[in-house]
């Protein structure tokens, strides 16, 4: 009687395995089909909006700047600027000399003007940097970006074409 037991129990548990790995199989492809799906989804979604940007108006375009090619560029001198860096485990400092290419002789009197707020505005990113931001070039090249950005806002308008370090000294 035991014998007969335990082959109805052998029986039992061999029917029930394949149809738990029918079940698994059945949600393997579910999900899979699910995720290609998705996939294509935002494929074609991703097209359609390539196709938007093709067809935009000037009202909907976004102005470039107007370079001003009609002469040499004018240069002007940042006085040499010393700071310390932002670091906290270890005092390091910056020395630079920057120059700044301005789009024309109005834009070089207004540069002027501002002065004191250029020299403050530069001072302060500078010391706000830390050595690990400023040592590699993606890190000078961002922080340049950086600098024409918040000074043509202080100053207004877009005087300051580009920025150039002379001299990019830090210990």
């Amino acid at each position: 009687m035991a014998d007969a037991e335990k082959e109805v129990k052998e029986k039992s548990s061999g029917g029930l395995l394949p149809i738990i790995n029918l079940v698994l199989l059945v949600l393997v492809l579910a999900v899979g089909g699910f995720v290609a799906w998705k996939l294509l989804n935002m494929e074609q979604s991703s097209t359609t909006t390539d196709k938007a940007a093709v067809t935009q108006t000037d009202a909907t375009t976004i102005p470039e700047a107007e370079d001003e090619e009609t002469g040499p560029p004018i240069m002007m001198d940042i006085d040499d600027i010393t700071v310390n860096l932002a670091d906290v485990e270890e005092s390091r400092f910056l020395r630079a000399k920057i120059k700044l290419e301005v789009r024309s002789e109005e834009a070089q009197a207004k540069v002027t003007e501002n002065m004191v707020k250029v020299n403050d505005l530069i001072i302060t990113l500078l010391a706000s940097k830390t050595f690990a931001d400023i040592r590699t070039p993606q890190g000078k090249y961002a922080l340049k970006e950086d600098m024409v950005y918040r000074l043509n806002r202080i100053i207004g308008g877009k005087p300051i074409k580009n920025l150039y370090f002379t001299d990019f000294v830090s210990q």
